[in-house]
């Protein structure tokens, strides 16, 4: 179960991304590049203007291994789906 927290007493997001783990900043890519329906198309290219290739796919795999996205690869580029709150709240 999940308890709603007040988090207005948290560090300002910049500060927590600079103590952020490179995981959880890769999370925090993808949730501020989502459309709408939870998803993210992007190509190689475009990509690794923000991240190493590999050390993305690393991290697209953990997040994969943990329900979090799913993903899809293709020679041009990455089609991801970020899971929404309520489908991990479901699940529990």
């Amino acid at each position: 179960m999940i308890v709603r927290q007040d988090f207005t007493q948290l560090p300002p997001k910049p500060f927590m991304l600079q103590v952020a783990d490179p995981l959880v900043k890769t999370y925090v890519f993808l949730w501020d590049q989502k459309d709408e329906t939870n998803k993210i198309s992007m190509t190689w290219k475009d990509l690794t203007r923000y991240y190493n290739k590999n050390a993305f796919r690393t991290n697209m795999r953990k997040l994969n291994e943990h329900g979090l996205i799913s993903y899809t690869e293709s020679d041009n580029g990455i089609s991801i789906e970020v899971t929404g709150w309520d489908e991990c709240v479901e699940e529990d």
